[in-house]
């Protein structure tokens, strides 16, 4: 079980644990630490809330009370003899819940006051919000690897996969999983290299003579690295940029999964922009962990987020790939 499992496990005790009335005053007041930090939590409690309301009105209107069997005369007379004994000690018993029952009452209407205040009900969440909070995290100078994959357009089979590291916005490695070349941006210059071969270098790529390109293996890639419309790489950032400029989004409901999913739509057809994109976010941090690109042809690529950890110092720089190559500035 993953760490967020564990976590939503342990914060799912936490609220059974609060409408059966069976938490400890600290508890209480761990859920309310949850629900006020965590639009996740915030959204399993109002579920919950309605679930326990609704099981409520069932068991007023009956319908899941057991069917009434009639009373033998030796049982109607035990009842009677009875009867006052459970009075006596159901009204002791009652005294003594009711701080119980206003303590939990408390945090869940205090819980209640902090959802409508906020407008944080699951309802009131929305493809915009989501999409900015991903922007946010996104701008972010931080160390994250990813795993990029291109997806053959005739029988769907994965084309090619990469291993993408980035930093911040414009600095990133690119490593395919064959090992044939490596490339990357230090964010002034471009670089590739070929397993001991000369590192080519160039601060505008696009700009170079056809002669020139053919030099450097798979420029399809770097092309698509340099592009301002091309979303396969470099940054959820400007993926995010290209979908607020030209598409429709909309939030779709994905059960089963804890993130946010977007779902963007081209508004006008263009044949250099695919046709849907698709973003899955964290509901806390916003930092998306995939990213799906559809196009015309049918084919498409994927970008998921393998690791956030600290990279090298000079890990964006060719030389901590290639010490002792020569360099050739194109």
């Amino acid at each position: 079980m993953s760490d967020r499992s564990k976590k939503f496990r342990e914060i799912d005790d936490l609220i059974f644990g609060h409408f059966d009335h069976s938490l400890t005053e600290q508890q209480e007041c761990e859920l309310a630490h949850h629900l006020k930090k965590c639009p996740e939590t915030r959204a399993r409690f109002c579920t919950q809330m309605r679930m326990e309301g609704r099981l409520h009105s069932l068991g007023r209107d009956g319908f899941l009370s057991p069917p009434a069997l009639p009373l033998s005369c030796d049982a109607e007379a035990f009842a009677s003899d009875k009867m006052h004994e459970v009075t006596q000690a159901s009204n002791v018993s009652h005294k003594r819940s009711i701080p119980t029952v206003i303590t939990s009452w408390v945090v869940a209407a205090t819980a209640i006051l902090l959802l409508t205040s906020w407008s944080l009900w699951p309802s009131g969440v929305s493809a915009a919000s989501v999409l900015e909070q991903a922007k946010q995290a996104a701008q972010k100078i931080v160390d994250r690897t990813y795993r990029v994959t291109l997806i053959n357009a005739q029988d769907q089979t994965v084309e090619q996969e990469l291993k993408l590291d980035m930093r911040g916005a414009s600095q990133f490695v690119i490593r395919p999983l064959d090992g044939s070349y490596i490339m990357g941006s230090n964010g002034s210059e471009f670089w590739i290299t070929r397993p001991n071969g000369p590192v080519w270098v160039t601060d505008n790529f696009r700009s170079l003579a056809p002669a020139l390109r053919r030099r450097i293996p798979n420029r399809r890639i770097l092309g698509f690295a340099t592009s301002p419309n091309e979303p396969l790489l470099l940054e959820i950032s400007g993926l995010i940029a290209l979908i607020e400029r030209n598409y429709e989004i909309e939030l779709v409901n994905s059960p089963g999964s804890p993130d946010h999913h977007i779902r963007a739509t081209l508004r006008s057809a263009k044949s250099n922009l695919p046709q849907a994109i698709e973003l899955w976010a964290d509901p806390e941090t916003g930092v998306v962990g995939k990213a799906v690109t559809h196009w015309p042809n049918q084919s498409s690529r994927a970008i998921e987020l393998v690791k956030s950890e600290p990279l090298h110092a000079d890990w964006l720089q060719h030389s901590h790939h290639a010490p002792n190559a020569e360099v050739i500035a194109l």
